[in-house]
């Protein structure tokens, strides 16, 4: 990519087991060709369902342990493209359901939740590091303070909390809430909202979905495939937004065109 330019790529909401392998394979060519400075999982990775408060199909027969060995075998993969490059993996919604059964635990379990020694391990690092996710491979960011970890100088980076109805109008209750640039997923959509007005020109974008867009807890939802390419001047004066649209297996990017051939991307 050109020397006077840095690069990253923004993706996520991929919740294994319901993931889109034909989309991730489109968004690992991505980042191959990008070669970015900066990776993101923006949150998501693996869906919890099992710890979940919502129903659960009595057929399904994967372990929470599956799913994660699975998210980090994705993570590693990343790493390996990615030498170079400063990644992170933020918390999502659906992570945060492994906290909300631990504080929900109660009676015996929840002294047993309160050993320090419990704390110190059953977390998502602790979890992905004893995957084989490499340590320090990607910087985890919690929900908590997420908004203001800076990434990028001039830029918000979070899961997302908002959902609107269609796409770009999360966007844009981002920016309204915080008033400047940001990046969300969550909505499972793509879209991107611009502003100008006397404080500057603002941009937010939604990063799309790598998950099944029929899963069976919903029907026909109104979620796009995709990632998301920032182009950013070195001192992040300005930006550009490239969000990157995958249907079916297949994406057009700059001079790149991603499609399906049998079970690989070419």
């Amino acid at each position: 990519m050109s020397q006077r330019f840095q690069h990253a790529v923004v993706f996520g909401d991929t919740h294994y087991p319901f993931q889109d392998d034909a989309t991730l394979s489109v968004v690992k060519r991505v980042i191959a060709d990008v070669r970015p400075d900066v990776l993101i999982h923006i949150g998501d990775l693996v869906d919890c369902w099992q710890i979940s408060r919502f129903d659960k199909d009595p057929a399904r027969r994967e372990s929470l342990q599956t799913d994660i060995d699975r998210g980090a075998a994705l993570l590693k993969e990343l790493y390996a493209l990615t030498p170079d490059a400063r990644r992170f993996y933020l918390e999502g919604n659906h992570e945060q359901r492994l906290q909300r059964t631990i504080c929900n635990m109660q009676d015996k379990a929840r002294e047993i939740a309160g050993l320090r020694v419990f704390q110190k391990y059953i977390n998502w690092p602790t979890l992905l590091d004893d995957a084989g996710v490499p340590p320090g491979a990607f910087e985890f960011v919690p929900t908590r303070g997420q908004a203001r970890r800076r990434i990028f100088p001039k830029l918000v980076v979070k899961h997302g909390s908002i959902v609107s109805k269609w796409s770009g109008a999360t966007a844009k209750a981002e920016w309204m809430r915080y008033g400047m640039s940001g990046v969300s997923g969550h909505t499972h959509r793509l879209g991107v909202f611009y502003h100008r007005d006397f404080n500057g020109a603002h941009g937010w974008a939604e990063t799309g979905c790598t998950c099944d867009l029929m899963p069976e807890y919903v029907e026909d939802p109104d979620w796009q495939h995709g990632c998301l390419v920032i182009a950013f001047a070195k001192d992040f004066q300005y930006f550009a937004f490239e969000p990157v649209y995958i249907q079916e297996g297949s994406a057009i990017w700059r001079e790149h065109r991603y499609r399906l051939k049998g079970k690989s991307v070419e």
